[in-house]
């Protein structure tokens, strides 16, 4: 089940698998990642809404690439925070493919432990996993950007940073916590009976002439 809402260009996705009060944004373009490029493929998702984050997790759809430890990955929060590393150098040269969807959350597995039994050709399995730094150091997401204001431009980079092999990602989405109530189904049921009735009447003409604050 999936309720979406539009607001300007930007879908906001209200998704049955979303951790409680969390909202889902995007998705984000996706494209081909340029070989052993320093600025590697930019996507941008706005988050319209005011309001402090709780937690975070971001998704990385249908990610492809022959050897996993080319990629550098990071997101940004335009002008609010320092860029954060989700992924670098994995295994300080591990050759594991990508291929599939990942995701980038606390709650998620050490990818340096899963991707160090794996050799070239294998694939690393889809999943969500710990952002981690240079050497694999993990890096906590929530408690970077806890209490920060959603609203913004977010950025996901995925720079390749060595040659011959190249690869692609569908799209992102970016889940973050804290966030607004999706609006309802049907507008018109004030009270969120799953009815529009003389009840959802009496609340409009209760509130007939209020004027709304600007």
């Amino acid at each position: 089940m999936r309720r979406v809402c539009a607001i300007g260009a930007v879908a906001v996705l209200g998704l049955s698998g979303a951790a409680s009060g969390a909202v889902v944004y995007g998705p984000g373009v996706g494209g081909n990642i340029p070989d052993n490029e320093v600025v590697g493929f930019l996507s941008p998702i706005v988050v319209p809404q005011s309001f402090p984050i709780t937690s975070i997790k971001l998704t990385i759809n249908g990610l492809v690439h022959g050897y996993s430890s080319d990629l550098l990955i990071t997101l940004t929060h335009s002008g609010v925070s320092t860029p954060t590393t989700l992924l670098v150098n994995l295994r300080n040269g591990s050759s594991a493919d990508f291929n599939g969807s990942y995701a980038f959350a606390d709650t998620g597995a050490n990818l340096w432990t899963t991707a160090s039994g794996l050799s070239g050709l294998q694939v690393i399995p889809n999943g969500t996993y710990q952002a981690s730094g240079s050497g694999g150091v993990t890096i906590s997401l929530d408690s970077k950007y806890l209490g920060e204001n959603a609203q913004g431009s977010w950025a996901l980079r995925i720079a390749d940073q060595s040659f011959l092999v190249s690869g692609s990602f569908t799209g992102w989405t970016l889940e973050l916590g804290g966030g607004p109530a999706i609006p309802p189904t049907c507008p018109s049921d004030l009270n969120g009976d799953g009815f529009v009735n003389t009840v959802d009447l009496s609340l409009f003409l209760a509130s007939f002439g209020t004027q709304c604050p600007r």
